[in-house]
């Protein structure tokens, strides 16, 4: 048997305490490459890279090794969706009749359309829903800098890409160490100075990056970059204006903390949660980190410096270099954990928060929660120490569940659980 996630709370906590991960295998093999289709862990991947989610809570893979792009069902079914498997080239075309060499970003457009950054061949790809590929930017197998027409730009190894509200894209073009906007048929550099890398903090091309590798949007419009060589997370405003928002330029290592304390090391893909916090791929820490809306870092996943490939609860599961990052529609977190060659699930710590009412008698407990997975609240009086039911287990059908202890006045002090059920 599984053993649970616990979290426990004293009645008097006015916030809540976090509990421990749970990480499991959607698809894959530990450590082994290959690009055979199938279910769990039937199927084999070769080097995952990028991972996103469309609206139907299907995952997309940006398989760089295999030099294609696949999907994942949520019930671990692998499929090819566009590319042929470990055969690169540049040829668009409709689905496996299409070439990539080394894809390594994905992002949708509110349409569906699906972007990537065909990292090996310096361009940028669409993919639309029917699994049509083309080529919007740049010229295959020309590396350089240039902007201009979308169809005579030049990339150098783009990373991460990501869409506007306005289907505006944006890509990490990570050996040019800036940060290119596709708008209009164009390409032109939004911020970074292109070719030379640096820390510098500034507006557009007067502020500098070293290796830009993940993109993601908040909710203000603001582009946050984890800009991996510098061991540092950056954030741009819309007008332009970079700034060091998490960690210290040339500084790595793993501490948590405030946002100028906290540290990492080699940071990939970023995404944000529906509560608006930032989490990280710490690759070369193992780790998967938190950045919460009141600006604290923390681990929420791994072990920090140690590799493997271990599924497990409160801290025993275990990443190898994880890349891609993506929330599914039921709430849980997708990790593209590379080096291991799996597509990984992982449930983020939960925080419980306490409210009274009634002269205290009544006490609401609430939790953000995967839909789906089912939760035991459990109570503790001072009196004894056994754990007791709060009334049913809960199956979540919502991503915010809530219950009530009518009885907590009944007791002088008492302690509450939540138990994540297997």
């Amino acid at each position: 048997m599984k053993r649970p996630i616990v979290i426990m709370l004293l009645l008097s906590l006015a916030a809540g305490l976090r509990a421990q991960d749970s990480v499991a295998t959607l698809a894959g093999q530990a450590v082994v490459s290959g690009a055979t289709n199938g279910t769990g862990t039937n199927a084999l991947f070769s080097d995952p890279a990028a991972i996103v989610t469309d609206t139907n809570g299907n995952f997309f893979v940006a398989d760089s090794e295999n030099d294609a792009v696949r999907e994942v069902m949520a019930n671990g079914w692998v499929t090819t969706f566009a590319g042929q498997l470990g055969v690169p080239g540049s040829m668009n075309g409709t689905g496996t009749n299409a070439q990539f060499d080394a894809p390594s970003g994905l992002a949708f457009d509110a349409s569906g359309n699906l972007y990537v950054s065909d990292t090996g061949n310096n361009i940028i790809r669409e993919i639309t829903p029917a699994g049509a590929v083309s080529t919007i930017a740049g010229v295959p197998g020309s590396g350089g800098f240039a902007d201009g027409a979308a169809g005579s730009a030049l990339f150098s190894a783009p990373l991460g890409i990501v869409v506007a509200t306005n289907g505006t894209i944006f890509v990490a073009d990570s050996r040019n160490h800036c940060i290119r906007e596709i708008s209009n048929g164009g390409v032109s550099t939004f911020a970074g100075e292109p070719q030379v890398w640096g820390a510098t903090d500034a507006t557009g091309t007067n502020a500098q990056f070293n290796g830009p590798l993940g993109l993601a949007f908040d909710a203000a419009g603001n582009l946050f970059v984890s800009d991996a060589n510098n061991d540092t997370i950056r954030k741009i405003t819309p007008a332009g204006v970079v700034t060091t928002f998490a960690g210290l330029a040339g500084a790595d290592g793993s501490a948590d903390g405030g946002l100028s304390s906290a540290r990492f090391r080699s940071p990939a893909e970023i995404v944000f949660d529906r509560n608006r916090n930032l989490f990280v791929a710490d690759s070369f820490n193992q780790t998967i980190r938190e950045i919460s809306t009141n600006g604290v870092v923390s681990t929420v996943s791994g072990a920090v410096g140690i590799s493997g490939s271990a599924n497990g609860v409160n801290g025993q599961g275990r990443f190898y270099n994880p890349y891609g990052l993506a929330f599914g529609a039921d709430g849980s977190l997708a990790v593209a954990d590379t080096y291991n060659e799996l597509i990984r699930d992982v449930i983020v710590p939960f925080s419980v928060t306490l409210q009274s009412s009634g002269g205290n008698t009544i006490v609401a407990l609430s939790w953000n929660a995967v839909m789906g997975k089912t939760y035991q609240p459990q109570f503790q009086s001072s009196a004894s120490p056994a754990w007791s039911n709060l009334g049913a287990p809960v199956a979540a059908t919502n991503f915010v569940v809530s219950v009530d202890d009518n009885s907590a006045g009944a007791a002088p002090q008492r302690f509450y659980r939540v138990l994540l059920l297997p």
